[in-house]
């Protein structure tokens, strides 16, 4: 009986350590950014777990190892008390006459016992302590993880000397591997040398080189590079009039806008401007609050633009309002942004034909908004999009850039000199930069006034 008590404990445990691995790596870096900012103390030790994947793994296999050999030694102690030796020397007794054996009968008894022992507890281990648990965890990965998580963290602190190490171990060993191997592997700026190559030696057009270079960065964006800041989002008070209201839709020209009560970081909920239709012929009290949408979708701005895509589709959705890690509305993104990233700019038949503003001076010499996108900038002046990405850090726009070189406000006058291109800031304001003169490298400092 405790030999029977103790293998159902162990395959039970078995079970939840083999469920744990499913559960914990299935967490896709959406999951892991909403754990980053919850605030209670299971999510907290649940997102300290996963963002040691190696070292969780090492625990997780350290464990299953030892109750599976533990669980392999009493299954064998209870197959010896279950079928005694005189019962298994009879079956092979039997065995040898019928199949004119020429072996002894103790070694075939061996066999008989052994076979069993395997047979069972490899049915056993497989079935209980595999397949269904792993089956069951992938089901509600969420939840089995955040049960398991208190266990996980003690045999995470228990077994950490041996887990390190396996770690350490396994660390030395792929950095010995990928060092001779590492002419097998390209990295995103080798794939962008190959397609180079490969579209010089055809027709390809810069648009279709541009889609290819941007499908192979796709997976490694966040909301955060590519979403409207909060300074740009087109929104509307739930106190405003209907007629005010109008004016807002026609100015735009957007056919969706996040309604809020107070200030923006209290969104009530998504206007539909395809609602009104049927409503046009209402006078200026007409209750428009009535159709507002309160379904409204909140992203961190960590997301990755390849995870909110899939949500997009499956929540048939085409807008979500990005929040910073205290809640506050931080921007605001669209399916056709995500979209545009990897095709470009899409226009339709409500925008200008040139929406980039600026001013250029002469061949070398061009005037920007400095809330103009780094992006921006270099498709006016035909260089790569990521020209400045190893010294734009987060930065997306060219105040941000500016801001990121100096570590400080400029004043108005301030000049400074980015991979050689000199940038003068032309006007000031309280906590914002305005205009931005940038003269190209090679070019000409002697310009005009630009005032």
């Amino acid at each position: 009986m405790l030999s029977i008590l103790a293998l159902v404990v162990l395959i039970l445990l078995s079970a939840m350590i083999s469920g744990s691995e499913i559960a914990f790596f299935s967490y896709n870096p959406s999951d892991i950014g909403e754990l980053e900012q919850a605030d209670d103390p299971r999510s907290k030790k649940l997102y300290k777990l996963i963002k040691a994947p190696r070292t969780l793994l090492a625990t997780i296999l350290i464990t299953n190892n030892f109750v599976n050999i533990t669980i392999v030694v009493l299954s064998e102690i209870f197959i010896r008390q279950v079928l005694p030796s005189t019962l298994t020397e009879g079956w092979a007794s039997g065995l040898i006459e019928k199949l004119h054996l020429q072996m002894g009968v103790v070694p075939v008894a061996e066999g008989i016992n052994f076979a069993i022992t395997v047979v069972g507890v490899t049915f056993l281990l497989v079935l209980m302590g595999e397949v269904m648990p792993k089956v069951l965890a992938y089901a509600d990965y969420k939840q089995f993880s955040r049960r398991m998580t208190p266990f996980l963290a003690f045999l995470d602190k228990f077994l950490h000397p041996l887990s390190a190490g396996l770690v350490g171990l396994g660390a030395f060993i792929e950095r010995k591997l990928s060092d001779k191997s590492s002419h097998d592997n390209m990295t995103k700026e080798e794939i962008d040398k190959a397609i180079d190559l490969t579209t010089n030696a055809s027709n390809s057009t810069k648009d279709e080189i541009g889609i290819l270079k941007s499908i192979v960065k796709f997976g490694d964006v966040t909301v955060n590079e590519i979403m409207q800041p909060r300074i740009e989002i087109k929104a509307v008070d739930v106190e405003m009039s209907f007629d005010e209201l109008l004016g807002i839709i026609k100015e735009t020209g957007f056919s969706r806008l996040p309604v809020y009560e107070g200030e923006l970081d209290n969104i009530k909920g998504i206007f539909y401007v395809k609602d009104l239709i049927g409503h046009f012929h209402e006078k200026g009290d007409f209750e428009w609050q009535k159709l507002v949408r309160t379904e409204v979708k909140y992203v961190p701005d960590s997301k990755l633009i390849s995870d909110l895509l899939k949500e997009f589709k499956e929540e048939r959705i085409h807008m979500a309002i990005v929040i910073d890690e205290y809640g506050a509305t931080d921007g605001l993104i669209t399916l056709e942004d995500i979209m545009e990233e990897v095709v470009g700019e899409i226009k339709d038949e409500f925008d200008d034909d040139d929406e980039i503003e600026y001013k250029r001076v002469n061949d070398h010499t061009y005037v920007f908004d400095g809330k103009t996108l780094i992006s921006d900038f270099c498709k006016v002046i035909h260089i790569d999009g990521d020209f400045f990405d190893d010294v734009r850090d987060e930065a997306d726009s060219l105040a941000g850039m500016i801001l990121e070189d100096l570590k400080d406000f400029p004043k108005k006058g301030t000049e400074i000199e980015i991979k050689g291109f000199k940038f003068k800031v032309l006007t000031m304001g309280k906590r914002r930069i305005g205009e931005i003169r940038i003269i190209l490298p090679n070019g000409d400092e002697n310009v005009p006034s630009e005032r």
